[in-house]
């Protein structure tokens, strides 16, 4: 009997939904993450968008991009309301610390692996809503600007992140080193260092191009995969939009952005991040390494290897319960509940890997991975990540990315 999300989905995402200011915005737990967080709001969209909930997956988006700093970045997180008095969500996220660090009012200075081209195209392309789309592509295209003019890495067209937060994977071991972090460390440690970071930013006055260079900088093969992609959907809306001027100039940048990609980032079979600060690749395993699948950016054989040899290879990433966030045989590989990316499994990396299968046409092992996320939710519920061996739900409860197993 095949298990319905459909309902527990539905309750989930009313539970979490919020309005403030007739700003319309889902949490992705109401139990610990009490703001809007930018590529949390694109996959609520997409969720919204499958449940035909069309009018909820455009408010979405529209708040998401509400608040864009005037240089054009979308913050990754909109702090609509402040916490409720007592109530701790944990250092980074308490109202005296995130206004001093950002040095922003309401609002982040950093931001998310842009998604929000995506999220929006598929919006579209389920409502033909002419207004929408005309209301928000020009915080599309001023956002995709930003990354363009202050993000990319000398004459490339290479993007890096100046925090790990960007990237979605806070504690990922891919940062360990630009952190000045050992293998085995605690997650207070990571966290003091990312809100170094903030306070860096603020203090360079956002300089990402030169002053944050000697802080932090890493070439990030998802944030870029999602770009890459992203750029794929702009194009798309440019057309659709019949900007041709634009549909051009996205056209130009991805092509030359998957030929860099695969000169920079490429490291034998696999692509790996690169440390700006030290000029190296960054030589750990994560799920990461799965995200050219979701862009498109391999060839069927180069597919077919890195699935054969790495997604299928059991003392790397294949286990019972799915891809955990960090290869098996690292040695920063943390499966406790305080490893967060160091181990566990969470639904959004199952959810690009899923989607990177498909477009390779391994659809059979896209349905093993799609079953493995249900099993999950049916054994521990919607949890925020899960223990590799035994499935157990970890971290917040109530958290939204299980739903994408719908999609």
């Amino acid at each position: 009997m095949t298990y319905d999300l459909t309902r527990p989905v539905k309750e989930m995402m009313k539970k979490n939904e919020r309005s403030v200011d007739g700003n319309f915005y889902t949490l992705p737990s109401s139990e610990l993450y009490p703001f809007q967080w930018l590529w949390d709001s694109c996959f609520h969209a997409l969720i919204y968008n499958q449940l035909g909930d069309t009018d909820h997956a455009k408010q979405e988006l529209l708040s998401a991009t509400a608040k864009p700093l005037p240089n054009g970045l979308l913050p990754h997180i909109i702090y609509w309301q402040k916490p409720p008095a007592g109530v701790s969500w944990g250092r980074e996220q308490r109202g005296d610390v995130i206004d001093a660090a950002w040095g922003t009012e309401g609002v982040s200075a950093i931001t998310q692996p842009p998604l929000i081209a995506r999220a929006v195209l598929d919006t579209y392309q389920h409502t033909q809503d002419d207004k929408f789309l005309k209301t928000i592509w020009p915080r599309l295209v001023n956002y995709f600007s930003y990354l363009r003019n202050q993000r990319t890495y000398q004459d490339t067209e290479l993007l890096y992140i100046i925090n790990p937060d960007e990237s979605g994977e806070d504690n990922s071991p891919r940062y360990d080193t630009a952190l000045s972090l050992s293998p085995r460390h605690s997650k207070e440690d990571s966290l003091d260092k990312r809100i170094d970071l903030m306070h860096a930013n603020a203090t360079c006055q956002y300089d990402t191009k030169v002053c944050m260079l000697d802080h932090f900088a890493v070439i990030d093969v998802g944030f870029n995969a999602i770009y890459l992609d992203g750029l794929e959907a702009m194009s798309t809306l440019s057309k659709i939009l019949e900007e041709d001027n634009l549909l051009h100039q996205y056209k130009n940048v991805s092509k030359k952005l998957a030929d860099e990609m695969r000169n920079k980032l490429l490291v034998g079979d696999v692509y790996l991040s690169f440390n700006i600060l030290n000029k190296q690749s960054i030589p750990i395993l994560t799920w990461n390494i799965f995200m050219p699948l979701f862009c498109g950016l391999l060839s069927k054989i180069e597919a077919k290897d890195l699935v054969t040899n790495y997604l299928l290879n059991p003392t790397l990433f294949y286990t019972s319960y799915g891809i955990p966030t960090t290869a098996l045989n690292e040695i920063s590989f943390d499966d406790s509940e305080d490893g967060f990316w160091r181990g566990p499994i969470w639904h959004a990396p199952h959810f690009f890997i899923e989607q990177g299968l498909r477009r390779y046409g391994f659809s059979n092992l896209a349905n093993e991975l799609n079953i493995k996320s249900l099993n999950l939710i049916k054994q521990s519920g919607f949890r925020e990540h899960y223990h590799h061996k035994t499935g157990q739900g970890l971290g917040a409860t109530g958290f939204t990315w299980g739903a994408l197993t719908l999609i």
